[in-house]
């Protein structure tokens, strides 16, 4: 704890070192995401509505717009500073596979700020109503590439000496899972709140994943 209070001295200072920045991105950045994300889902939507009945969800986004607003606005942040951590990672590790990876991450995460900022403005407009069915296809989009580019990244690093090899195969496996869930209820939207459940337990280990990566990152400027 002492050496992240000392991180974020730095930061604020100007005078943190690009791996050590980086390696703060993998671990704020998701888990901030994560605490939007599910007090949005939760908290303003409701674990009762499904997805793909509009109607209900933009109802429920209208009746929290402040929690709305709020939400979308941490998810969006806090994406951007995960970008920045894979980013610095793909860097790093200087292969092929990561540096395509890193193009498909960049596209999923603005696809995702993009969706986040269409569900910021149909919660404060019902008249934005119409919105939804475009917010939720980029959110679906976004999330198939993002899950493809994480997946080449996790692979690319996964011949570095300081990454662990095996676990690394389990994170690249989880991907392929969230890659799948996401075409799955792409395809059928009767199947998106089941195909949601099992995503959001993929991106609870992308997280821990991301931190585990950036503790080492830190650990190795």
């Amino acid at each position: 704890m002492k050496d992240f209070v000392i991180d974020l001295k730095e930061v604020f200072m100007g005078t943190i070192s690009v791996n050590k920045l980086g390696g703060l991105a993998l671990i704020v950045g998701p888990v901030v995401c994560l605490v939007f994300y599910f007090i949005q889902q939760l908290g303003v939507i409701g674990s009762d509505v499904d997805p793909a009945d509009g109607n209900a969800v933009v109802q429920a986004l209208v009746s929290n717009s402040t929690l709305t607003t709020i939400t979308s606005i941490g998810i969006s942040i806090a994406l951007i500073v995960l970008l920045h951590g894979i980013v610095r990672l793909a860097v790093e590790s200087s292969d092929a596979l990561s540096s395509l990876g890193m193009k498909f991450v960049i596209i999923g995460t603005v696809g995702w700020v993009i969706s986040a900022g269409l569900t910021s403005a149909i919660g404060g407009d019902i008249n934005n109503a119409g919105l939804y069915g475009g917010s939720l296809g980029i959110n679906q989009f976004s999330g198939i590439v993002w899950s493809l580019g994480f997946l080449l990244v996790t692979l690319g690093i996964s011949e570095r000496d300081y990454i662990n090899k095996n676990v690394a195969y389990v994170v690249a496996l989880v991907a392929i899972v969230s890659l799948v869930t996401g075409v799955i209820g792409g395809f059928d939207s009767s199947t998106l709140q089941t195909m949601n459940m099992i995503g959001g337990i993929c991106y609870i280990i992308f997280t821990l994943w991301s931190i585990w990566l950036g503790k080492d990152m830190i650990a190795r400027d």
